[in-house]
C-alpha cells in the first residue's frame, strides 16, 4: 500500500496546538548552551561555558531571505545513538505548562540576502517531505530575550527575567535545508513517565529514513483500518494486543501509542490524527516536530521531538 504523500494539515495543526499549550515530560529539555562544532561521533556531545546572553535585537527585515546552506564538513555518521540531554546546547522540546524559552543564548541576527547565518541557536520550522532527494524550505526566526520583544510573544507570569526567551516571529529568512548524511539531527522521544525522554543522535539520512517508515507503517496500521470504518479504540486495542508495523503500546498512559523503528527513540502518538479527528492528508511522522536550529563552523544540527506534551 502506497502511503499518503499530501502535506500536513489539521491534524498538524492540532499536535502543534496541543503542544504549544502545554508541555514536554520534563519542564525544560534544554541543556547548556554549546559553541562547539555539532557532532554524533560520541555518545555525548562537547559542550564550553554558555557566552554571555546580548540584549541587542536586531532590525526586523521586511522581506524573508534566502541564505547559503553551503558545507565543507564531512557527513554526519549514520545510525541512531543514545545521548544526555544535558550535554546538548539548544532547546529540544516546547517549553513546558506555558512557560517561556529558557537557558538559550539570544540568537544572532539574521544575515543578508544569500549571506550565511551566523553561529548560533535558531528557532526552525520546516515539513518533511516525500521526496528527501530534494531539499526543504525551511524557516528561521531568532531566539530573543522577552524582555525586548512584544508583550505577546512570551508568557507574562508576573514580569520577565533575564532568563526568559521567546521568539522573534516578526524577524525571519528562509534556508534550503538538505535532510541526507551531512546533517546532524537530535531526536527525542518517550520511554515513559518513570524514565522520561530519551533522546538520540543520528543524521538527516536516518531521519529521512524513519520518516518514510513511520508514514507507510501509520498507513497500513491506522490509516487504511480507519478508512474502513473500524474505530480508534478498536484500532488501539488491536495494536496493543498483537503490536504490529512498529506499534505497540505505550510504557504508560502517556498516550494511546508507541512507535519503534530501527533503533530510534519511540515516537509517541497521544491520539491518531486522522482517525480520531477526521483530517486529510495525515502522515504518521507528524508527531515528529522541528525545535531548533544549531550553526556552527558551517554545519548544521536540528533537533526534532516526538515525545509527551500535555
Amino acid at each position: 500500500m502506497n502511503r499518503q504523500s499530501l502535506p500536513r494539515t489539521i491534524a498538524l495543526a492540532i499536535i502543534a496546538t496541543l503542544i504549544a499549550a502545554g508541555c514536554s515530560s520534563q519542564k525544560s529539555v534544554q541543556g547548556a548552551v554549546s559553541t562547539a562544532p555539532p557532532t554524533t561521533t560520541s555518545a555525548a556531545l562537547d559542550t564550553v561555558a554558555p557566552p554571555e546572553a546580548s540584549t541587542s535585537v536586531a532590525t526586523p527585515s521586511t522581506a524573508p531571505a534566502e541564505t547559503s546552506t553551503t558545507t565543507t564538513a564531512p557527513p554526519a555518521p549514520a545510525g541512531w545513538s543514545a545521548i544526555d540531554p544535558a550535554t546538548i546546547g539548544a532547546p529540544l522540546a516546547y517549553p513546558c505548562c506555558g512557560s517561556n524559552w529558557y537557558r538559550i543564548t539570544p540568537s544572532p541576527a539574521l544575515p543578508a540576502p544569500g549571506a550565511p547565518l551566523a553561529d548560533g541557536i535558531y528557532r526552525i520550522n520546516f515539513e518533511f517531505p516525500t521526496d528527501f532527494s530534494q531539499p526543504v524550505t525551511a524557516t528561521v526566526s531568532r531566539f530573543e530575550l522577552c524582555s525586548t520583544l512584544p508583550t505577546d510573544a512570551c508568557q507574562d507570569i508576573g514580569g520577565f527575567t533575564a532568563e526568559d526567551i521567546g521568539v522573534a516571529d516578526a524577524e525571519s529568512t528562509t534556508i534550503q535545508l538538505t535532510i541526507d548524511g551531512s546533517l546532524a539531527v537530535v531526536l527525542g522521544g518517550y520511554s515513559g513517565q518513570g524514565s522520561g525522554d530519551d533522546f538520540a543522535a543520528g543524521n538527516g539520512a536516518d531521519l529521512a529514513e524513519l520518516v518514510t517508515a513511520v508514514d507507510d507503517d501509520y498507513q497500513m496500521a491506522v490509516l487504511d483500518p480507519g478508512a474502513s470504518g473500524i474505530d480508534y479504540e478498536s484500532i488501539v486495542a488491536t495494536l496493543v494486543a498483537s503490536p504490529t508495523y512498529g506499534f505497540s503500546a505505550p510504557v504508560d498512559n502517556g498516550g494511546l501509542l508507541s512507535y519503534t523503528h530501527n533503533g530510534a527513540p519511540p515516537l509517541l502518538f497521544q491520539f491518531l490524527p486522522g482517525v480520531q479527528d477526521g483530517a486529510a492528508n495525515v502522515r504518521g511522522s507528524d508527531v515528529i516536530v522541528p525545535i531548533a536550529l544549531v550553526v556552527s563552523g558551517g554545519t548544521y544540527t536540528i533537533t526534532t521531538y516526538a515525545g509527551f506534551s500535555s
